[in-house]
């Protein structure tokens, strides 16, 4: 899939934008248009080719078509169909390009100095499902109301509407974590910086100031382990690679993890690895 890839500030330019039906057993006409156009469905299913490529832009579904291709609707819509374009421009260079993956590290180009702005690069897909669909309406229901108004400034709170719509498709590629996982990711950041302890979820929750049972629910949302299944996991990751390199004795190692009872370490070993921590140890060393 294409991305649109491009640096602000300067910010893309919104020109215009309202809503639209298409009824049933029409099709949008052929065109090259100069300056970006973006297709929202809200309702139906619209076909659009673009240089020889099909799309079929479902409900909560958006198609940016690019300045210079030609595009046109290769089949008439079967049912009415509901719709927001916009119409918009960036200044300056912009590319097409294949993506990945990305992470903040690919938007912030450059931080911003005491004389420079901050420096952003997006990466937004060319066509794609919104996931925030509720928000992403609302956005737009807000932008083309505008076009009712006849306040000095409307064009200014459009351009406001469009960057932060852009910023929705934008944070929608990025991995950007929930409340859960957060609380999640500091649980676990916890258990690996104490698992050498006797540590409670009663210690951990104190610690992240959150209650146990909401905690258990972040992690089994995130990791699938609740704290003490996560915490026997990590532990035993320890002493299998310790029982791999090195000659320490079961006990040792077992209170190396945390676990001062070597009888209930090995009893726990079985249990996860399916053999004792004596036989992985044999195992392990005729590799």
């Amino acid at each position: 899939m294409e991305y649109i890839a491009f640096s602000f500030p300067p910010f893309p330019v919104f020109i215009k934008g309202a809503e639209s039906v298409f009824t049933k057993g029409q099709k949008h006409f052929r065109r090259t248009f100069s300056v970006f156009d973006l297709l929202y469905v809200k309702k139906g299913c619209l076909y659009m080719t673009e240089e020889n490529k099909e799309f079929a832009v479902k409900e909560g579904e958006y198609l940016i078509l690019i300045p210079g291709r030609e595009h046109y609707g290769h089949r008439p819509c079967t049912e009415d169909t509901q719709l927001v374009w916009l119409h918009f421009a960036i200044e300056g260079e912009y590319d097409i390009v294949q993506k990945q993956s990305l992470s903040w590290q690919n938007v912030i180009e450059r931080e911003a100095t005491y004389v420079e702005p901050v420096q952003y690069r997006f990466w937004i897909r060319q066509y794609a499902k919104v996931k925030q669909r509720e928000r992403i309406e609302q956005l737009l229901q807000q932008l083309v109301e505008l076009n009712e108004e006849r306040d000095p400034d409307r064009s200014l709170k459009q351009l406001l509407y469009f960057v932060e719509f852009l910023w929705q498709l934008q944070k929608q590629e990025l991995h950007i974590p929930s409340a859960s996982e957060k609380v999640c990711a500091e649980a676990v950041a916890y258990i690996e910086r104490h698992y050498a302890e006797p540590i409670t979820i009663q210690q951990l929750a104190q610690s992240l100031r959150f209650h146990p049972d909401y905690i258990t629910r972040c992690m089994q949302k995130t990791i699938g382990m609740s704290f003490v299944q996560y915490l026997n996991y990590y532990r035993l990751s320890k002493a299998k690679k310790w029982l791999a390199e090195t000659n320490e004795t079961i006990e040792a190692i077992a209170k190396r993890v945390g676990i001062e009872d070597g009888a209930y370490f090995s009893r726990l070993f079985k249990k996860m690895e399916g053999v004792t921590p004596t036989e992985y140890r044999r195992t392990v060393h005729r590799m």
